[in-house]
């Protein structure tokens, strides 16, 4: 006779699974793949708690829970990693965003004036995370970010794309490849002396 597994059960073997495993939040990660998996929020897990999994949901998780006790960073088996309050994408082709690197945006906000046209140049910009979260706060500032990996790139465009950074928004962000110098032309102006 085969088990009939329900989110709760799902939840608390996994929890047990990933702790074995080592894993640092094992149930945290645990909701956050099943919500995944179900379409749902975090909440939805604790509401339907005694709710069956039907054989789908279940294979889709094992799939899923395979990868994360192999190492895989939840984000990449998601495709998404938050970001000061913001969801980019993510993938193979980027560093998943950290949170300490949100402590350079929110220092940033306190040392300058949000009206100010800032000009942003993120060299290695990976998933435009840094360049599109300090564009989505300075309303008026403009930004290349550059990287010499064209898979960086196109997840970078995704993400600026998503979060509107277009001419029309005031906030335009360009990606640009690699660091030639004719694609830094007009950002920054130069000093005569």
């Amino acid at each position: 006779m085969n088990k009939q597994w329900t989110v709760g059960s799902i939840l608390q073997w996994t929890q047990r699974f990933f702790a074995e495993k080592e894993i640092d939040t094992p149930r945290l990660d645990a909701e956050i793949l099943l919500a995944h998996v179900l379409g749902k929020e975090r909440i939805y897990l604790y509401a339907h708690y005694d709710e069956p999994m039907t054989p789908g949901e279940l294979a889709a998780y094992k799939d899923i829970i395979k990868k994360r006790a192999a190492r895989y960073p939840v984000a990449r088996i998601l495709g998404v990693q938050p970001f000061m309050g913001l969801d980019f994408s993510v993938s193979a082709a980027v560093l998943v965003p950290r949170p300490e690197t949100e402590l350079l945006i929110e220092t940033v906000e306190k040392e300058e004036d949000r009206q100010a046209p800032l000009r942003i140049l993120d060299m290695g910009t990976g998933s435009g995370a840094i360049i599109i979260s300090l564009l989505h706060h300075f309303t008026t500032a403009t930004g290349r970010g550059v990287d010499i990996s064209a898979e960086a790139l196109a997840v970078a465009k995704k993400n600026g794309e998503a979060f509107v950074l277009t001419a029309s928004s005031g906030r335009k962000a360009t990606f640009l490849p690699t660091c030639r110098r004719n694609n830094m032309t007009g950002l920054f102006p130069t000093r005569r002396t």
